[in-house]
């Protein structure tokens, strides 16, 4: 039986993505039309995951003291007006600041916007937190990512879809704006507060130059050795989906010849995989093997699959591929989620969620023009070094172990 309250979050989340997703397909050709490549397509990537990073600690501290609600509204209402810049940025004439375009400097301004608010996943995590038992974690935490699931079936296929008109990416840009204020609606009207009024971080102080030092949040829990070397994990696993998510558009477009459209079809298919993994996979097997186990697992197949793209496949394989890294993606976050959550009292969740996120974006706020660079320089070749990565916090555990006992 699942917990009503938990229902508008899976809506939340469902529209969310849609939201988030609908650009995937469409990205790289807006930076193709204003003559920009693989470089400016991950710094735009980057420009949202870096003040993602710096400011979702900052979102998870205002949810422990404000309530996870109002907090909430705030990041989707940013949302919403970011997509609104975007759109605007199909008005502005195609001159050159610089190195670069202006449309692409406005665009850029809007990720900057959606970056500074988008504490939305940090916030949502604490909230189911708040509303379940320690033990049901990762069978909610699935639920939530078979949601995403299904926001990425429908948000890349709306994004190709949208994107193939005559507009361009401005009718891209319109959907998702459309998408974005319906998830507002539905956190103003849905969606109940899950913090009681004793259990508000009245006394937390909130001071905005401590609340963007990360690296002093990460420092913090870092005393505990458990939550040490689950962000330690958490890191190498985000550089590596990063670098995989942040190239795999280009490797479908050079090596397979797919357009927006098709590219946005093939992902509605790939999404199909995340419900399934997710929602019925992932807490059958977390259950048998325990949550350090399946991670462990989902790393592993996440290098190997990220490796198979070195030779090339074909479009029947490339699924396959794809299939195989979303499983491995899909065994890790949720069980991650489960065992970071769990590790701090009810009234630190906010806090210890938004430096997840922070963790998250920090990877991705300069991965994507790493992962780009190298994938310019060296095309399929790249993954067999994104396939690495997974693996480092294994390597480096003897090391770390050591030291811990001097």
């Amino acid at each position: 039986m699942i917990n009503k309250r938990f229902i508008p979050v899976i809506l939340l989340t469902f529209v969310n993505t849609i939201g988030f997703s609908i650009l995937i397909p469409v990205l790289p050709f807006v930076t193709e039309k204003y003559g920009e490549g693989p470089l400016v397509y991950g710094a735009l990537l980057s420009a949202y995951s870096l003040f993602q990073f710096l400011a979702a600690p900052l979102i998870g501290s205002l949810s422990d003291k404000f309530g996870r609600r109002p907090t909430l509204i705030l990041s989707q209402a940013g949302t919403f007006l970011s997509w609104i810049i975007f759109g605007a940025a199909y008005f502005v004439p195609n001159i050159a600041i610089g190195p670069v375009a202006l449309p692409i400097i406005v665009i850029m301004f809007s990720r900057i916007v959606d970056g500074i608010t988008g504490g939305n996943v940090s916030v949502t995590n604490a909230y189911v937190a708040d509303i379940t038992a320690p033990s049901e974690r990762t069978k909610y935490y699935g639920i939530l990512g078979a949601a995403l699931g299904f926001g990425f079936i429908f948000g890349p296929a709306i994004g190709g879809f949208t994107a193939s008109f005559a507009i361009g990416y401005l009718g891209t840009t319109i959907a998702a704006a459309i998408i974005s204020l319906i998830t507002l609606v539905i956190t103003i009207t849905n969606l109940t507060e899950s913090l009681k009024h004793e259990d508000l971080s009245h006394n937390l102080k909130i001071k905005f130059w401590q609340e963007i030092n990360v690296f002093q949040k990460i420092k913090k829990f870092s005393t505990n050795t458990h939550i040490k070397e689950l962000f330690i994990k958490r890191l190498f696993f985000a550089l590596a989906m990063g670098a995989f998510s942040s190239t795999f558009a280009f490797y479908a477009k050079d090596s397979l010849n797919l357009d927006a459209k098709q590219l946005g079809f093939l992902m509605l298919f790939i999404g199909i995989f995340a419900i399934f993994n997710q929602a019925y996979l992932v807490n059958l097997i977390a259950k048998k093997l325990s949550n350090k186990t399946t991670f462990n697992i989902g790393q592993v197949v996440l290098a190997i699959s990220i490796s198979l793209l070195f030779f090339h496949p074909t479009i029947g394989w490339f699924v396959a591929i794809m299939y195989l890294t979303n499983l491995g993606i899909s065994l890790s976050i949720p069980t991650f989620k489960a065992m970071l959550t769990s590790s701090v009292d009810h009234k630190q969740q906010g806090q210890i969620a938004g430096v997840d996120e922070s963790i998250m974006a920090g990877s991705n706020g300069f991965i994507p023009v790493i992962a780009g660079a190298v994938y310019a320089a060296i095309s399929a070749n790249a993954f067999l070094i994104f396939a690495v990565l997974p693996f480092i916090p294994f390597a480096l555990k003897p090391l770390f172990a050591r030291r811990s006992r001097r």
